[in-house]
C-alpha cells in the first residue's frame, strides 16, 4: 500500500508539474504579442495597490481574505489553497486570468495564476461601449502559489512577476503570504500580506513606470446558520472596509456586499452583487459591481473540479502525534439528513484512571480514532444515550430502527418510533455500549463501501448510502454533516483538555 501511495503522489507531481509548465510557456506566448501595446508613453502616479482580480471575491466587495477557497485564491490570500481537496481550474471571462490549482497528497496545494489573457482591453469586443473587461492591454501577472494545513491554521505564500501595459515594461517580483485560521465551525479569521517588500516596474532605462504598495489586511467569516455568511475585511495599509452578506442554499448562493475607502482625499463607496452556480463539480460565477471609476460592471467565470479527493485512511494511531488531515467537501446536496435534534448535556463525574479506558478499547476494536469516535457521538447526540432525533434514530450513534437491527440490536416495533421506550433491555439502541459497538460497525461497512474515503463515509452515514454514489460527489446535507464531524475531529487533535472532558464524559455514560 506505501509503495502503490507513493507512486501516486510521483505521479500526481510529475503530471502537475507537467501542466505548470505548458501552462506558463503559454502565458510567455502571449506575453510576446502583448509587448507591442501602442500605449507607450507612461502615465506615472502615486503608488497603488494590484488590481483586484477574480469575479467571487470581487462579488463578495473584497471581503475574500478570510473566504478564499478556490483556485482564485492566491489573488486574495494564498492560504485559502489549502482547502481544495481535488484540483480546481477557473477562468474569468471578464479578466482574462487562469487560475489552476491542485492538492498534492501529504504535500500541500500548488497554484498558477495568469492573468490578462484577453487579446485587448475588452472581452471579446474591444470598445468602451463594452462593459466587459478590466485589464489595460498588456497589464501581466503571473503567481506560482503553495499551501499548507498545520492544523487549524492554513497558511500560504505566492511569488510571481508583473509588468505594465508599456512595450518597454519589464518585469518586476512580487511575494505574497497569507494565513487562515478556523476558530470554531461558525468563525474564520485571515490574514493577507501582498508585495511584501513593495514593487516597481521599471523599463530598459530604469525609469519606473508603476509601482504598488504592500497591502496589509484582515477579514473575518462568519456562519450563525448553515445558509448564512457574513464576511467582512479590512485593509490596514491602504485604509478600506469590504462587507457582503452571503446566502448558500444547495448548489445555489447569492450575495450583496459594499466596499469603501478611506484613502485621503479619495473617499470611494462601490456596491456589488454576486450569484455563483457550484454543482457535478462544475463552478459559474457572476458578478454586478457598480464602481464610479470604472466602466465595467459584469463579471463572469467559469471552473471545474478535477482528479480526485485524497481519501483518508481508518487505520489511525492513538498517539499524540497524530497527523492526519481534515479534508472539507466542497459540493451540496438534495437529501434529508437523520440528524439529532440537540439534546441537554449530561452532566459526568471524574472517573478514575485505569491502564486502558473503555471507551478507547472499543475505538481500537473498531479500528477507529478516538477523536473522529467522539466526534461522530457529539454530533450525532452530544453524549446523550436517551437522544431521539426528528426521524426516530436513537442513542449515542443515532440508528434508526432498521439499521439497528441489521446490526444485532433488539428494537421493538413501534407505531410511532418517534416515542420509543428507553429502556435500554427493551430497546437497546438505548444500552450506551450496544449502541456504539453497532454505530462503529456500521461505519466502518460505510468506510468500505466508499473505498476509505472519510468524507463521504460521514454523509453515508448521514444521509444513507443510497443517497450517496461511492465515488461522490457528497451533497449539501451530508457536507454539513461531514464538515462538523471533521471540525470536531481536529478541536480534538488541537484542544487536548476538551478531548479529555469529553473522553471522561464517554465513560462515565460507559460505566453506568
Amino acid at each position: 500500500m506505501k509503495t502503490q501511495l507513493a507512486t501516486l503522489i510521483c505521479r500526481d507531481i510529475r503530471w502537475i508539474r507537467t501542466i505548470f509548465l505548458l501552462l506558463f510557456t503559454g502565458f510567455l506566448g502571449v506575453n510576446s504579442s502583448f509587448s507591442e501595446s501602442s500605449n507607450d508613453q507612461p502615465n506615472i502616479g502615486i503608488p497603488e495597490q494590484r488590481p483586484a482580480i477574480g469575479t467571487r471575491g470581487l462579488g463578495l466587495s473584497r471581503a475574500y481574505v478570510s473566504g478564499a477557497d478556490d483556485a482564485t485564491s492566491p489573488l486574495w490570500n494564498p492560504a485559502g489553497l489549502a482547502s481544495l481537496t481535488r484540483g480546481n481550474l477557473i477562468y474569468d471571462l471578464s479578466q482574462g486570468a487562469l487560475s489552476v490549482a491542485y492538492p498534492v497528497r501529504s504535500v500541500g496545494t500548488f497554484g498558477l495564476n495568469l492573468l490578462d489573457f484577453n487579446a485587448s482591453d475588452r472581452f471579446l469586443i474591444n470598445g468602451y461601449s463594452n462593459p466587459i473587461g478590466t485589464f489595460e492591454y498588456g497589464y501581466n501577472q503571473a503567481l506560482l502559489s503553495y499551501a499548507r494545513k498545520l492544523g487549524p491554521i492554513r497558511i500560504g505564500v505566492s511569488t510571481g512577476f508583473s509588468r505594465s501595459p508599456y512595450k518597454n515594461s519589464l518585469w518586476a517580483q512580487n511575494y505574497d503570504f497569507g494565513a487562515l485560521i478556523r476558530l470554531s465551525p461558525q468563525a474564520i479569521v485571515g490574514m493577507q500580506f501582498r508585495d511584501i517588500n513593495g514593487v516597481s516596474i521599471q523599463d530598459d532605462s530604469g525609469f519606473v513606470l508603476n509601482s504598488f504598495n504592500s497591502q496589509l489586511a484582515f477579514g473575518t467569516t462568519l456562519i450563525p446558520h448553515r445558509h448564512i455568511k457574513w464576511h467582512a475585511c479590512y485593509s490596514v495599509t491602504t485604509p478600506g472596509f469590504g462587507t457582503s452578506l452571503e446566502i448558500v442554499t444547495g448548489s445555489l448562493s447569492a450575495n450583496v456586499g459594499s466596499h469603501f475607502s478611506f484613502v485621503t482625499g479619495a473617499f470611494a463607496q462601490s456596491w456589488s452583487l454576486g450569484i455563483s452556480f457550484n454543482r457535478w463539480g462544475k463552478q459559474t460565477y457572476y458578478t454586478f459591481l457598480s464602481q464610479e471609476d470604472i466602466n465595467y460592471k459584469h463579471h463572469l467565470s467559469i471552473g471545474f473540479t478535477f482528479g480526485n479527493a485524497p481519501q483518508e485512511p481508518y487505520e489511525k494511531s492513538f498517539g499524540n502525534n497524530e497527523t492526519t488531515k481534515d479534508p472539507i467537501v466542497s459540493t451540496d446536496p438534495k437529501t434529508e439528513p437523520r440528524t439529532p435534534i440537540d439534546p441537554t448535556h449530561q452532566k459526568t463525574e471524574p472517573t478514575q484512571n485505569t491502564s486502558k479506558k473503555r471507551s478507547i478499547q472499543i475505538a481500537e476494536k473498531h479500528r477507529i480514532s478516538i477523536e473522529l469516535m467522539l466526534a461522530i457521538i457529539y454530533v450525532e447526540s452530544k453524549f446523550n444515550p436517551a437522544a431521539v432525533s426528528r426521524t426516530g434514530a436513537g442513542g449515542l450513534m443515532q440508528l434508526i430502527p432498521s439499521t439497528a437491527r441489521e446490526y444485532g440490536l433488539k428494537v421493538p416495533n413501534y407505531a410511532n418510533r418517534l416515542k420509543p421506550n428507553l429502556d435500554g433491555k427493551v430497546d437497546e439502541r438505548f444500552e450506551p455500549q450496544k449502541n456504539l459497538e453497532a454505530g462503529l460497525e456500521y461505519f466502518n461497512f460505510l468506510l468500505k463501501r466508499y473505498l476509505n474515503n472519510l468524507t463521504l463515509a460521514l454523509g453515508a452515514y448521514n444521509v444513507g448510502p443510497g443517497k450517496v454514489r461511492i465515488k461522490g460527489p457528497l451533497l449539501s446535507r451530508g457536507r454539513v454533516y461531514a464538515e462538523k464531524v471533521l471540525t470536531r475531529q481536529q478541536l480534538y487533535r488541537s484542544d487536548g483538555k476538551l478531548l479529555e472532558v469529553d473522553l471522561k464524559r464517554l465513560e462515565v455514560i460507559l460505566n453506568k
